[in-house]
């Protein structure tokens, strides 16, 4: 047998470079899956060695712009249709919201072959949300993350019982403390819910212009701000916080120095330990966290670069592996928006075979589209884009369109 092979067979026999596979998935898919998993008191994110490398990536956000979230990776532009002011959506909650529903409704049947269609307005409303401000829902993807946790330690306990080696437990075991200390935050949740919960302004979520889905949500005082949602200040201010009910204090109706009545019924609790002074109780306890956590993840990998021997290596191997592609999944699946604290039931869809026809349609029963004409067609309408076929020339197109989206 030449040096090649009996090389390539002793690194099958007994892998011993793990750790360079192990880190194939990286801090920002872990970060993606903390933003999707959040919210419960287990977190459904397993352990993996990319968990390690988030912690120096959530460090630097924190020290940065003291965010937890993942940038949103779907583009989404909020409108309030009825007082048409515009929003880009900086919340990945809103971005994988709008994707999710765009999914969802592409896998339903069609009929008549009404598949090439150049808009779609979805129309929700929503409803009662029997949740609390910052309370989530058990779901799925709670029982698969638990499922792989307990495969994960399976694989783990296989060289206590072959040779009573336990460094690989130790690993397993304490990766998954510290996953589930980070993902139990408060900082998440206070970036994935918005303060006012009870809207009733009617929304429309869409990527834009050339968009061929437009999703509306009429609120009926029971949906989130959407329009707060998707310009969340940093929770390096105040703000995020004040819907946690131990992390803020009732406030008076009046605060000194505010020229104007003050409506918010509760106001941030601020530490004076040194040196956080002046900074958000929640706030400083993410601070505390990434940087212990941190340290701790520096110290779990020396005892990885340990684990040398047969089973070991193929073990740690399995529950890193187990680990990524659970992460991995959880980063991209999709969820209802019930469980992103928005349920919704679906009124109507409203196809055409023009795009101002969509739009008209919308307004004729709504009396809410002209913030979605002005996103569509943000100049001036040329003839032979006359809907309906029904305008003669440019300065009848301009009165009749004024006429037809005028205020109810």
């Amino acid at each position: 047998m030449s040096s090649t092979e009996e090389e390539l067979a002793g690194q099958w026999m007994n892998p011993s470079d793990v750790s360079t596979i192990l880190f194939v998935l990286g801090g920002d898919i872990v970060q993606k899956a903390f933003t999707q998993g959040s919210g419960k008191f287990y977190v459904p994110v397993c352990f993996s060695f990319g968990c390690a490398a988030y912690a120096f990536i959530g460090l630097v956000g924190i020290i940065g712009d003291g965010r937890l979230l993942s940038p949103p990776d779907y583009a989404c532009k909020v409108i309030n249709l009825e007082s048409g002011y515009l929003r880009e959506s900086k919340n990945f909650v809103l971005g994988r919201l709008l994707r999710d529903m765009e999914a969802i409704e592409n896998r339903k049947p069609s009929v008549e072959d009404d598949d090439d269609y150049p808009l779609r307005i979805s129309v929700f409303h929503a409803t009662f949300n029997d949740r609390g401000m910052t309370e989530f829902s058990w779901s799925r993807i709670h029982l698969i993350g638990l499922a792989v946790t307990i495969l994960q330690f399976i694989l783990a306990v296989i060289p206590v019982i072959v040779n009573g080696s336990w460094n690989v437990i130790l690993i397993t075991a304490t990766g998954t403390a510290l996953v589930q200390w980070i993902g139990n935050l408060p900082q998440w949740r206070a970036e994935k819910l918005p303060n006012r919960q009870k809207s009733s302004q009617i929304y429309a979520l869409t990527s834009g212009n050339g968009s061929r889905d437009i999703m509306v949500i009429l609120g009926y005082g029971r949906c989130l701000d959407l329009e707060g949602l998707a310009t969340m200040p940093s929770p390096r201010d105040g703000r995020p916080w004040e819907k946690f009910i131990r992390l803020s204090r009732p406030r008076a109706a009046y605060d000194n120095g505010m020229t104007r009545r003050n409506t918010l019924k509760r106001k941030t609790k601020r530490t004076t330990v040194w040196p956080f002074q002046g900074v958000p109780i929640g706030f400083m306890i993410t601070q505390a966290t990434f940087i212990v956590t941190c340290v701790l993840w520096l110290l779990l990998l020396i005892n990885v670069s340990a684990s040398t021997a047969l089973p070991e290596t193929w073990c740690l191997l399995g529950v890193g592996a187990l680990g990524m592609f659970q992460n991995a999944w959880l980063a991209a699946a999709e969820m209802a928006p019930e469980l992103r604290n928005l349920p919704l039931n679906l009124v109507e869809v409203i196809k055409g075979h023009k795009v101002m026809d969509v739009i008209m349609d919308f307004h004729e029963t709504y009396k809410c589209g002209k913030p979605l004409r002005e996103e569509f067609f943000p100049g001036k309408l040329r003839a032979e884009e006359t809907p309906r076929g029904i305008f003669k020339s440019e300065d009848q197109l301009g009165l009749i369109s004024e006429r037809m989206f005028m205020e109810s």
